[in-house]
């Protein structure tokens, strides 16, 4: 991707936006991945199951479009 506000330098002369991009979405499935494997407390609180799914859900969906803008078969 290399639009007017692209900063794509390339592996050898620095961070690419698409590197910055892989990492920010490798961060927000970490901070999901603790945020589920909390335990929900007695009065309800936490991650129930159905939002569990949800969320994998709609991450494949995420996965799914990034494969389609990639090029790659499923």
């Amino acid at each position: 991707m290399s639009g007017a506000g692209s900063t794509n330098r390339g592996e050898a002369g620095g961070t690419t936006d698409t590197a910055q991009a892989l990492a920010r979405l490798e961060a927000a499935v970490e901070r999901l991945a603790a945020a589920a494997a909390r335990p929900r407390t007695a009065g309800g609180e936490g991650v129930s199951r159905a939002q569990v799914q949800a969320i994998a859900d709609r991450l494949d969906e995420t996965i799914a479009r990034l494969r389609v803008a990639l090029g790659e078969d499923s």
